[in-house]
C-alpha cells in the first residue's frame, strides 16, 4: 500500500513552495482612476459610460508592453482596487469587475482619487508616472484642482478622458426608472469638459473625449510612447522545481524491502541467488 501511495504522489508531480524573483523591465507606471459613481450608468454613450470606459481600458492595456498599471476606483470615496503590476490579465479582470456597487458612498470625489493615485505609485522618482482619469467630470466632493497641482508638483502627468456628452442623459435605477431630484424631475447628468481640461493642463497631459473608443486608445498610446522608458524592478512569483523523484525513490526502496520480506516467506524465492552466490 505504501508503494502504491508513493507512486500516486509521484505521478501527481508535487511542487513545494514558491519563490520571488526580481526582474528588470523598462517602462512607465500608469494608474487608471475610474469613476464608478451612478452617473456613469447613463447611456448617452452606449451601452453606458461605465461599460464603454471598461472596454476602452481593456483594449488600451493590450497596447502596452512592459509598463506597470494600477487601478483606483472612486465615487464619493476612493480606494485602490489593484496595486501596480505587469500582470495585464489580472488588470483586465479587475477592470471588468468594476461596478457602481463597489463604493456605497455616492458622489464624484475626483480630488481624493488623484491623491490616492499619487500615494499608490512606487517610490522610484526616476520612473515616469501617469494618472489616467476616466470620469464624466461632475465633481461634487473636493478640490480636484488643488490635488492636480500637488500631483504635478511631484512630476506626475495627468491625462483625462471625458465620458458622456454635453447633452447628457438620465441616470437609470433599474425597472425602467430614473434618478429624480427632490421636485420629482428626472436628473440629467452631463459631461463637464471644462474641469477635466483644466486638470489635464495642470498635469501637463491632455483631455480626450471618450465617445470615440479607438480614437481615445490611439491618442493615449501615442502620448505614452513619447515618454522615456526607465528601468524598474518587478517581482515575479515562480514555482520551485518538481519533487516527484523523492516519492519515486521511496517507492523503489519499499519495493526492495518488500522483495526481501517476500523472499523470507517463500521457500522457492529463498533458494534464488540475487546479490551474490549462496554457500
Amino acid at each position: 500500500m505504501l508503494i502504491f501511495v508513493s507512486m500516486v504522489i509521484a505521478l501527481a508531480n508535487p511542487q513545494i513552495g514558491s519563490k520571488v524573483e526580481k526582474v528588470k523591465r523598462e517602462g512607465i507606471e500608469i494608474i487608471f482612476a475610474l469613476d464608478v459613481s451612478n452617473s456613469m450608468l447613463s447611456n448617452d454613450i452606449p451601452p453606458s459610460r461605465l461599460e464603454r470606459a471598461k472596454s476602452m481600458l481593456s483594449k488600451l492595456i493590450d497596447g502596452l508592453v512592459s509598463d506597470k498599471v494600477g487601478l483606483v476606483v472612486f465615487a464619493g470615496d476612493a480606494f485602490l482596487q489593484m496595486p501596480l503590476t505587469t500582470d495585464y490579465s489580472a488588470a483586465k479582470l479587475m477592470i471588468s469587475a468594476a461596478s457602481t456597487d463597489l463604493i456605497a458612498q455616492q458622489g464624484t470625489a475626483i480630488g481624493q482619487a488623484i491623491e490616492l493615485c499619487v500615494n499608490s505609485f512606487s517610490k522610484n522618482s526616476k520612473v515616469n508616472r501617469v494618472i489616467l482619469l476616466i470620469t464624466d467630470g461632475e465633481n461634487h466632493e473636493d478640490d480636484a484642482i488643488q490635488m492636480a497641482k500637488e500631483a504635478a508638483g511631484k512630476g506626475i502627468q495627468i491625462y483625462t478622458i471625458g465620458m458622456g456628452t454635453p447633452n447628457g442623459g438620465p441616470i437609470p435605477l433599474g425597472n425602467n426608472s430614473f434618478l429624480k431630484d427632490e421636485n420629482g424631475n428626472i436628473v440629467i447628468t452631463r459631461l463637464s469638459p471644462e474641469l477635466l481640461t483644466e486638470i489635464a493642463d495642470i498635469g501637463k497631459g491632455k483631455f480626450i473625449y471618450g465617445s470615440a473608443k479607438f480614437t481615445v486608445i490611439e491618442t493615449f498610446l501615442k502620448e505614452v510612447a513619447k515618454l522615456d522608458k526607465k528601468e524598474m524592478e518587478d517581482l515575479v512569483y515562480t514555482d520551485f522545481d518538481s519533487k516527484y523523484y523523492i516519492f519515486l525513490w521511496i517507492a523503489f526502496i519499499l519495493i526492495i524491502l518488500d522483495f526481501f520480506i517476500l523472499e523470507k516467506r517463500s521457500p522457492i524465492l529463498s533458494k534464488l541467488t540475487i546479490f551474490g552466490s549462496q554457500e
